[in-house]
């Protein structure tokens, strides 16, 4: 493995966790806030869309974020914009589907866990990305974090992205789901990666 192979990973290690944290906990968690702050501070970043997207954040009052949190991510009567993996790939549109149980199967496979300590489902688009943190993370070898985008991740996540922009009451939120769209692009780009053909049912 080359250097930049090595420093490609970090990166892509890092930012996973960091969106993973974006779109599992509310963005006004104190760990969000904090990263948040870490961020729009970051000379690296200077003038950048993240940036951009952190200013944003900061602009928009706490009450505003908890209610699209609630809805995009916990749900009122109707969700919009599930984070399930399974509500596009089942025909069903059920959480804990055949996608999930596949998923969850994968993930013992190469000994990933992700208690949160509560029962739900392993699919949820954060806690998908912390997984590919985990794998970076434990050095595991390179075609198991393409098979996790290849295979359960990117066969849906564009179209949930796409559904959050839509949905989506707050600038924070709808610029989010565009960022982490264009950065699993870039990802499959830089792993040269083709999605599994799924049909989507949403």
């Amino acid at each position: 493995m080359s250097q930049s192979d090595v420093i490609d990973l970090q990166s892509l290690q890092t930012m996973a966790k960091v969106f993973g944290s974006l779109l599992y906990f509310p963005l006004t968690d104190s760990n969000n806030q904090t990263l948040i702050q870490a961020l729009s501070q970051d000379v690296a970043l200077a003038d950048s869309d993240i940036q951009a997207w952190c200013n944003t954040v900061q602009s928009e009052l706490p009450d505003s974020l908890n209610q699209d949190f609630f809805l995009l991510f916990e749900g009122g009567e109707v969700m919009l914009a599930p984070p399930w993996g399974s509500v596009y790939t089942d025909k069903e549109e059920v959480i804990f589907g055949d996608s999930t149980v596949a998923y969850r199967q994968f993930l013992r496979q190469h000994d990933i866990e992700l208690d949160t300590g509560m029962r739900e489902p392993e699919d949820q688009i954060g806690l998908m990305l912390f997984a590919v943190s985990q794998l970076i993370e434990q050095q595991q070898d390179i075609d198991t974090v393409k098979a996790l985008f290849a295979e359960h991740l990117l066969t849906w996540c564009y179209r949930y992205f796409e559904l959050v922009q839509e949905h989506a009451r707050t600038k924070s939120y709808q610029q989010l789901a565009s960022l982490v769209s264009q950065w699993c692009e870039a990802v499959q780009e830089l792993l040269e990666l083709t999605p599994k053909a799924m049909k989507l049912y949403r």
